[in-house]
C-alpha cells in the first residue's frame, strides 16, 4: 500500500538537518523553543494541568465546534477559551473546551486578533478580554445552581 512520505528535514534552502519537533525549521535556522515555548511548557507539565485534561476529556470526549457544524470528530485539544499568556492564575481560572486541532488551530488564529471563540452547545460565542470576569461569573454560578 504506498503512503506519503515524512519531511523531516529543514526548510531552509540547501540545509539537510533534521528539523526540530516544533517546528519546520532545524535548531540551527530558527527551529529551537522559544522563551514562550518555554514558559508554557512549565505550565502544561504540572499535575493541575495533567488532572484538567483528563477531567474535561472525560466529561467532553468530542470537538464542540465539529459537534455545532453536525460531526462527530474526537477531541485531542484541551483548549482555554480566554487565553493566559503564561499567566498562571489565567491559566487555573479559566473556562475550557474540547477541540480537534483543525479547530484549535483556527481559534488560535482568531486570538491573535482578540476575539475568543467559545463553541457552547446553543451556538458560537465570541468574547474579549473586557469579558474575562463576566464570563466566569456566570459559568460559577451556574455550576451552584
Amino acid at each position: 500500500m504506498p503512503y506519503t512520505p515524512v519531511n523531516d528535514k529543514c526548510r531552509e534552502l540547501g540545509c539537510n538537518n533534521l528539523k526540530t519537533s516544533r517546528s519546520a525549521f532545524c535548531s540551527i535556522h530558527g527551529g529551537e523553543k522559544t522563551q514562550k515555548d518555554k514558559e508554557n511548557s512549565k505550565l502544561y507539565s504540572t499535575a493541575y494541568w495533567k488532572k484538567q485534561r483528563l477531567v474535561q476529556l472525560s466529561k467532553t470526549p468530542l470537538c464542540q465546534a465539529c459537534l455545532l457544524e453536525g460531526k462527530v470528530v474526537q477531541a485531542v485539544a484541551i483548549d482555554h477559551i480566554f487565553p493566559h499568556r503564561q499567566d498562571a492564575n489565567k491559566f487555573k481560572n479559566n473556562l475550557f473546551q474540547s477541540l480537534c486541532v483543525p479547530h484549535h488551530t483556527l481559534k488560535t488564529q482568531e486570538e491573535n486578533e482578540g476575539k475568543y471563540l467559545y463553541y457552547s452547545p446553543n451556538g458560537l460565542i465570541t468574547y474579549t478580554d473586557a469579558d474575562y470576569g463576566q464570563a466566569l461569573n456566570q459559568t460559577k454560578s451556574a455550576q451552584n445552581i
